[in-house]
């Protein structure tokens, strides 16, 4: 994601007080031997899968939720933090809880709050994501690819 990309997403959520955030916080093995490192299989699972919880299923308890999700891989934990519109539909802090160690396990650290709390962490993820540096081969192929470009 480019760097406009992110200044305008961070612009709208700033914007809307409606918004709220639930933070996932699991361990880098447990994320990868449940959905092989994909952000985007798990969510899937969370908003479309059809594990249920009181007889309502994933994708009708999450029907019509609206928002963004980001996540950060760190030395020993994955941590996703998913940004939702509480005007749309409001979550239940239990049920989501519920859901969530259905698809991760119990071990693992669920926080809500608004979305105010979780800014500076989102800035952080998305700073760090940002932040790269090509090295060792990689370097060079990157410099005489750019030199082929002018």
């Amino acid at each position: 994601m480019s760097l406009q990309q992110e200044q305008r997403m961070l612009k709208a959520l700033n914007e809307n007080r409606n918004y709220h955030a639930i933070q996932i916080i699991t361990t880098n093995q447990n994320f990868e031997d449940r959905y092989g490192g994909s952000v985007s299989a798990f969510f899937r699972s969370l908003k479309n899968g059809l594990y249920s919880v009181n007889g309502i299923t994933n994708r009708d308890y999450f029907k019509g939720i609206s928002g963004v999700y980001f996540s950060l891989e760190d030395l020993d934990s994955y941590e996703i933090i998913i940004v939702y519109d509480t005007t749309i539909k409001r979550l239940h802090k239990v049920q989501v809880i519920t859901r969530l160690r259905k698809l991760l396990g119990y071990d693992i650290e669920v926080n809500f709050g608004p979305l105010d709390e979780y800014l500076s962490r989102i800035n952080e993820m998305m700073g760090i994501r940002r932040r790269s540096q090509y090295f060792g081969d990689n370097y060079f192929k990157k410099l005489d690819s750019e030199k082929s470009l002018r």
